[in-house]
């Protein structure tokens, strides 16, 4: 197997007698193992009759087996022992996977591997996880993309397995004639079979121990030498091409798709040779088409290579985000992108050198990954299995083996006018026309359908020049520094802050563990002026939009040289980050620091993003009601974190003159922190800790901005109304002070409660699909939200459930401490204590630090050391007095 330099984990590949096909990943490094079991079994699958079939079996393997019947105790023991659970259905595949502790490990992968041996598909669990299934399709009924995605299916050849509905619901997995379990037991054994299976153990047990574990667990799946039947018929015949849809969405989208249909591309991963093309394409800096047409005012956003895929087709994307005049320039937008398209067709002698930019920084990317956390990883590595050899397993996301010009020729012939579909997305998406208007099944969406004219197509197809003023990507100047990785000067295991003048923190802490060639750079700018009122919050946000338009042609290349930066607004002002390589990122910091006082911003741009900005506030009515309630809370308990209809209220009459006004006035006096972390020496903080200086130094310097929290004094229970919307829940208990021991206390309440209350409320009592309770803590102030959405229970009927529950936990709390209490505590210690798993968390971590004023970062250790010191019986005392009724809480309600 090719491996990263930085990877130290040992790997062996190993074949079952049954045909399941294991990788085995030694971690030395890791406290946790984990699993991940990925199938070539999806939706596709689904009879045409019991469609979502495969999305409801993989809820059922979670509710019991043969050898562990109790229903959803897998996902509670795995949370008691500081673990995660997971899975999902797609298409072609579906993944399970899950985490623990490492000692425990050996003791729950039994439990793991009986869900694909032995599964008990218990007649009353059926009913209810079908109920649960229809909860999660009427919670998506209203979503854009699966309502989109739904028109896609309806104007492709009926005859493709992409056109079955994957969700299910009770229509569709009704038990009509008393027969389900029969069927779903059937799918199971027919599908679930171990020659279409992935599995990955990982952990910092042996590979021996490994090879063992994976022996003794899975060898009892069934498995057989019988191979997947390929999909036979074609994703489109001709009649589905050459066609216009207009989408009429509920939120308010205005988007172009240009879509090219393509055969399967999994066999190409060696080239990249259409992530090349996409590259192209999406190209944002001098000359290209979006700097083209984002002047002319008709897009705000494009991108290239998007689109479904699958094991026998491709669609190849390219997205626009139109403004409002750009609706009425569609066509002229369909064309220049044609005239784009032709000339990469006359620069063919410049792409083997923008390729090899390409694959360079892929190799860099390869050579400096960091470790995410190890659920995940297990994941992705599960279903790449899939669709990579057992050499590239690792390496297939980033190898590129050379400029393949006949693929690229190849590939080039697809983009054709008339292997074409437009996809017009827009609120008013209607045309004059005799189509008739349609509305999709399932999701309800309005569209229509009709036949580009084999005029348009025709004059699309003889455009043989580009226009003048466009040009391909150039070699990219960020790419020509060497990424040295330094000498480490220092072992300082925290920041040190750098002498600064005061109101001006300046922290720095040189990598010496991770040892890549990359780093993190923060900047908080607080400014009185950003919290003087709604609108000036409004504005900030607003600020930081434009800012982030304004920069995007011109650092373009820095975005393709692996480096990122982001501008986004906070409680009290602004925060830049900027991450990726290390050889050139301080100049890219620099640069934008300057750009946030200099940066020219048109009153076009202004108006346009004004208008957007405005919109996405009032879509915020739109999203699922928990989602609506917990801005409520947010606002509430946050004075500088107005809800999304305040800000855009505030917005809507500010003039251009008023956003100069306040831009001008903006750092005129602020309070900064600034943290430098990873492959630099002080030499390089220190340079760039003047470079600020210089920046602001005719700022006038403030006194830190304190985020203010609003203390909830006694219960309080507010309700709202919004039509033709879920019913829904919040209630929120606030740690009663700001102390680690009352931190630790909510943490542990978390840890207890929250797997009880998804199994007996959502798995059980089927009140609805989103169901939860989580730590929830606000500007340092820990606390705790139980949340509940049902499209049948009234918010009253939740909340009673809720307070039942409640009132049952608190009179049963002493079983719980002989049953799993010093478990849920040493998963606990596991989650605060697990290692930063790379230098982003690292980063992230001190970050919060600095910004927290805990300047000794020594949160973790002052965590650990509250919960070594929790008993059970005063963690049992702080729930009753936090569950009281007549404690201090905060209940939001919908409908």
């Amino acid at each position: 197997m090719k491996l990263s330099n930085n990877d130290n984990k040992q790997y062996k590949h190993l074949t079952l007698d049954n045909g399941l096909r294991v990788l085995l990943v030694n971690d030395p490094s890791s406290e946790k193992s984990a699993s991940s079991l990925a199938i070539n079994i999806g939706h596709f699958d689904d009879p045409i009759d019991r469609q979502g079939m495969a999305h409801f079996i993989e809820h059922m393997l979670f509710l019991g087996t043969e050898q562990y019947p109790n229903r959803g105790e897998f996902s509670q023991v795995v949370s008691q022992f500081g673990g995660n659970a997971n899975a999902w259905t797609a298409t072609e595949h579906t993944c399970y996977f899950f985490d623990v502790r490492a000692d425990k490990f050996a003791d729950i992968l039994p439990r793991f591997a009986d869900f694909f041996v032995a599964p008990l598909f218990e007649e009353s669990a059926l009913n209810d996880e079908r109920n649960a299934i229809d909860s999660e399709f009427n919670l998506k009924v209203k979503d854009d993309n699966r309502r989109i995605i739904q028109v896609h299916k309806e104007t492709v050849n009926p005859a493709h397995p992409f056109t079955k509905f994957s969700v299910g619901n009770h229509d569709t997995l009704g038990d009509k004639d008393g027969h389900i379990r029969k069927e779903v037991t059937h799918f199971f054994t027919a599908h679930y079979q171990a020659q279409w299976m992935t599995l990955v153990l990982a952990g910092p047990q042996s590979l021996t121990e490994l090879t063992e574990l994976a022996r003794i667990n899975f060898s009892a799946i069934l498995g057989s030498d019988t191979k997947k039947p390929p999909i036979s018929a074609p994703m489109y015949r001709q009649q589905d091409l050459g066609l216009l849809l207009h989408i009429q969405p509920r939120k308010h989208l205005q988007k172009l798709i240009v879509s090219f249909a393509m055969p399967d591309i999994k066999n190409l991963y060696r080239y990249k040779s259409l992530s090349f093309l996409a590259h192209l394409l999406g190209y944002e800096g001098d000359g290209s088409l979006y700097a083209i047409l984002k002047k002319n005012g008709w897009i705000n956003a494009l991108s290239a290579g998007g689109g479904v895929n699958g094991s026998n087709f491709k669609d190849f994307n390219i997205s626009f985000a139109l403004t409002d005049a750009g609706i009425e320039y569609y066509e002229d937008i369909v064309e220049m992108l044609f005239e784009y398209i032709s000339l990469i067709k006359d620069k063919k002698a410049s792409l083997p050198a923008l390729y090899l930019d390409k694959k360079r920084l892929l190799e860099l990317a390869f050579d400096n990954q960091e470790v995410n956390k190890l659920i995940d990883w297990v994941s992705n590595v599960s279903v790449n299995m899939h669709h990579y050899d057992d050499e590239n397993v690792l390496y297939g996301d980033y190898c590129m083996e050379g400029f393949n010009e006949s693929l690229h020729e190849q590939l080039l012939g697809y983009l054709s006018p008339h292997n074409m579909r437009l996809v017009m997305i827009h609120p008013s998406a209607t045309h004059e026309t005799e189509t008739i208007n349609k509305i999709a099944q399932w999701y309800n969406t309005p569209y229509q359908v009709e036949k580009i004219s084999t005029e348009w197509l025709n004059a699309l197809a003889n455009i043989q020049s580009p226009l003048p003023e466009m040009m391909l990507p150039s070699v990219n100047p960020y790419l020509a520094h060497d990424n040295t990785l330094f000498a480490v000067e220092s072992t300082a295991q925290s920041p040190t802050q750098l002498k600064d003048k005061p109101g001006f923190e300046f922290w720095f802490k040189q990598d010496a563990t991770f040892r890549v060639t990359k780093g993190h750079f923060y900047l908080e700018l607080d400014s009185e002026i950003s919290i003087a009122d709604t609108k000036a919050m409004a504005l900030t946000r607003l600020f930081a939009d434009l800012f982030m338009d304004s920069v995007a042609e011109q650092f373009y290349s820095a975005e393709l040289a692996g480096l990122s930066y982001h501008l986004t607004s906070h409680q009290g002002g602004l925060t830049l980050h900027t991450a990726g390589l290390s050889s050139c990122q301080l100049k890219l910091a620099s640069q934008l620091v300057e750009a946030l006082q200099k940066q020219p911003i048109s009153a076009t741009r202004f108006a346009e993003y004004k208008k957007q900005l405005i919109r996405h506030w009032k879509n915020h009515n739109k999203n699922k009601p928990v989602s609506e309630l917990f801005s409520i809370l947010g606002a509430k308990l946050m004075p500088w974190n107005p809800t999304p209809e305040a800000l855009a209220k505030a917005l809507k009459n500010v003039c251009f003159n008023d956003f100069n006004a306040f831009r001008s006035a903006l750092f005129s006096s602020i309070h900064a922190k600034a943290f430098l972390h990873g492959n630099w020496q002080r030499k390089h903080a220190k340079a760039i800790q003047q470079q600020l200086l210089c920046n602001f130094a005719t700022s006038e310097i403030l006194e830190d901005l304190k985020k203010p929290l609003n203390t909830i004094e006694q219960p309080l229970c507010e309700a709202y109304t919004k039509e033709n919307s879920e019913h829904a829940f919040v209630h929120y208990i606030q740690a009663p002070t700001h102390s680690v021991e009352d931190k630790i206390k909510i943490m542990a309440f978390n840890q207890l409660v929250s797997q009880h209350y998804f199994e007996q409320l959502r798995t059980q009592k089927q009140l609805g699909y989103l169901v939860g309770a989580g730590y929830a803590p606000f500007n340092t102030r820990a606390g705790i939200a139980f949340y509940i959405q049902s499209p049948k229970f009234t918010s009253a009927d939740l909340l009673a459930h809720h307070d039942l529950f409640i009132q049952e936990f608190v009179a049963h709390i002493d079983e719980l401490e002989q049953t799993h209490w010093e478990d849920v505590k040493s998963g606990l210690k596991s989650q605060i204590a697990e290692k930063d798993k790379n230098l982003r968390l690292r980063s992230q971590r001190f970050w919060v630090a600095i910004g927290n004023d805990d300047h000794t970062f020594s949160m973790q250790e002052k965590l650990l050391k509250s919960l070594n010191a929790l008993t059970f019986e005063q963690l049992k005392l702080f729930i009753i007095k936090v569950t009281a009724s007549d404690f201090p809480s905060l209940t939001l309600k919908m409908n």
